[in-house]
């Protein structure tokens, strides 16, 4: 049975996959930025930008193998938008086509073993996708940020580590 979810959600499409982040993770979206390439870096980290002033890592989740069950197609060129996500301190920047806000009242909350029952199949790895959305225009699979976001390397803001405030010794004896 579907269960009602709070929030809005940002969609926007990976390849032929339409999903959503939270509305609440996404602090604004940048039309076509400029992204320098990091060199030596992995597939999937399309490069930085920045943003305000500040350095932003940017993603290319079509390129990100753990996220899917098999290769995406090809994009192609990059895609023409940049979702900047704040997750804790850290900003994350993720490339994604066709950016729009859905509402809350369109999603169903269905947990993962009944996301196949509901007829969504989905082409990413378990534990990604959390929900399916109905928004009239088909299927939106609403990612898990915090496994999303882990599983890139970036921090959880909820852990926070130790410090000399802590009463941590300070082994650079300062």
């Amino acid at each position: 049975m579907s269960a009602p979810i709070s929030g809005d959600f940002l969609t926007f499409r990976l390849a032929a996959a339409e999903v959503a982040l939270p509305l609440g993770v996404v602090r604004e979206v940048l039309d076509r930025p400029r992204v320098v390439p990091v060199p030596d870096s992995h597939a999937h980290v399309a490069g930085v930008t920045l943003a305000h002033g500040l350095a932003v890592p940017v993603y290319d989740l079509c390129r990100f193998e753990p996220l899917w069950t098999t290769p995406p197609p090809a994009e192609g060129p990059a895609a023409p938008s940049l979702i900047v996500c704040a997750w804790g301190e850290v900003l994350i920047g993720l490339l994604g086509r066709e950016v729009d806000v859905i509402d809350r009242r369109a999603v169903r909350e269905v947990p993962e073993p009944e996301i196949a029952q509901e007829g969504a199949e989905t082409p990413f790895r378990s534990g990604y996708a959390r929900r399916v959305a109905h928004d009239g225009r088909g299927q939106v699979m609403v990612l898990d940020a915090a496994r999303l976001f882990a599983s890139l390397g970036v921090p959880d803001p909820r852990v926070r580590e130790a410090g000399e405030e802590d009463g941590e010794e300070n082994p650079a004896g300062r």
